[in-house]
């Protein structure tokens, strides 16, 4: 009885200790894109009250521009943090984007966008998680907006937003949920940027992973 009792309980710390040491192994294989500083990202058609760091926080304010990464990504998953500092607050995240042309206001063109807006205000576009194709191929979408809107902490408080592009494929999660998922996404090379456009809103803990 001791001897079946001592197996099951070094069994048991076993599969512990392997389990911590998978969950290390992973976060290890994400690299902070964001340091508390501009290292790794380029401005691109903004000024400089674009985009502005207080505290190690990235705050991004109206009305054009995008801050882009120095490295192109094709295959990642995004994860980061950020805030609503005003209810119209409207931005975007950019990805698989070459950056070679505009299609306004000094935005890239000929890539794709997971939307970052603030559901307290409306709009006749999507709020958080919602997809736009600058310039590519059109492709099916799956969006609720009625569960984005209910997971929203509000304005002036930090949430999550996580997504992955593998192949032809976008999930998006918000605060923990499964929000959008996309297809017919072109596998291409591209930049991770930050779009300026209405209202402030802020990130931090900006990573990225396989």
């Amino acid at each position: 009885m001791n001897h079946t009792r001592g197996a099951l309980l070094g069994l048991a710390l076993f599969v512990s200790a392997l389990a911590i040491a998978t969950t290390g192994r992973a976060q290890e294989r994400f690299v902070a894109l964001f340091d508390g500083t501009m290292k790794g990202w380029v401005a691109e058609n903004a000024t400089a009250k674009n985009f502005t760091i207080t505290g190690g926080v990235l705050r991004v304010e109206g009305p054009s521009g995008w801050l882009r990464t120095e490295q192109q990504f094709t295959d990642f998953t995004l994860r980061l943090q950020f805030r609503f500092v005003t209810a119209d607050a409207d931005s975007g995240i950019f990805f698989r984007t070459a950056g070679a042309t505009q299609f306004m206001r000094g935005w890239p063109n000929n890539g794709y966008q997971v939307q970052v807006r603030n559901p307290a205000t409306q709009s006749r576009l999507p709020a958080v998680g919602g997809v736009f194709r600058h310039g590519m191929p059109p492709g099916e979408i799956t969006y609720d907006q009625p569960l984005v809107e209910k997971l929203s902490r509000g304005t002036g408080e930090w949430q999550d937003l996580a997504f992955t592009v593998a192949g032809d494929t976008l999930t998006v999660r918000f605060n923990g949920t499964e929000v959008t998922r996309a297809a017919n996404v072109v596998k291409q090379p591209g930049y991770i940027g930050l779009q300026a456009e209405v209202g402030a809103v802020e990130f931090r803990s900006i990573e990225v992973g396989p």
